[in-house]
């Protein structure tokens, strides 16, 4: 037989929802980096050197986790840009994935709160957003806020290329960067640090 020995919760708790902690596209690992970003006021600054400290996971093995959550839908991050610089990357954590909870109303469910993952148990649809960026659209911004321009004219004539700015491929690859966390002046840093 086995048991589970619980603490009574008088402080210093956390009150989360199953069904991330169900959902088998994710791992451990992920769940856990979910788990910690969920237990932060709604209004909590999340920075990737900080929440690195909270474990003993190394860069590559935390990204990974962090990308996995971004890949289904649980975080957003996206640079806030001031004069063409990025002064600041904004972080949203989703309970329940909002594309989740839409696909579920499209297919006729109009009570989100009895979606299911699998044999998931019910999930909590009371997430909340950063009220500044509530009416948003995330990915617009990190779409058109991305300086490509400026990124591929600068690699150009350093590396002596011609790469365009408008090729779907290389505006792929530069927003993948910026999805791992890079910021414009990683560019020009990890160029001179290569000794190009």
């Amino acid at each position: 037989m086995s048991k589970i020995i619980r603490a009574e919760k008088n402080e210093n708790y956390t009150v989360l929802d199953q069904g991330f902690l169900k959902d088998r596209r994710l791992s451990w690992k992920a769940k856990g980096i979910l788990a910690h970003m969920l237990s932060k006021p709604d209004d909590w600054y999340f920075r990737i050197d900080e929440l690195m400290k909270h474990a003993t996971d190394g860069d590559r093995s935390f990204r990974s986790g962090l990308n996995e959550l971004k890949n289904y839908g649980y975080v957003e991050r996206f640079p806030v840009y001031v004069d063409h610089k990025i002064v600041k990357w904004e972080t949203i954590v989703y309970e329940v994935p909002p594309k989740l909870l839409l696909e579920k109303v499209q297919e006729g469910n109009h009570n989100p709160t009895s979606i299911d993952q699998g044999n998931a148990a019910l999930l909590n649809t009371d997430f909340k957003l950063n009220t500044e960026l509530q009416n948003t659209d995330k990915k617009d911004i990190v779409e058109f806020s991305i300086p490509y321009k400026e990124i591929i004219n600068f690699l150009n004539e350093k590396a002596g290329t011609s790469y365009r700015h408008n090729s779907k491929n290389t505006r792929k690859l530069i927003k993948a960067r910026f999805q791992e966390g890079f910021t414009e002046d990683d560019f020009s840093n990890g160029y001179y640090q290569k000794g190009g």
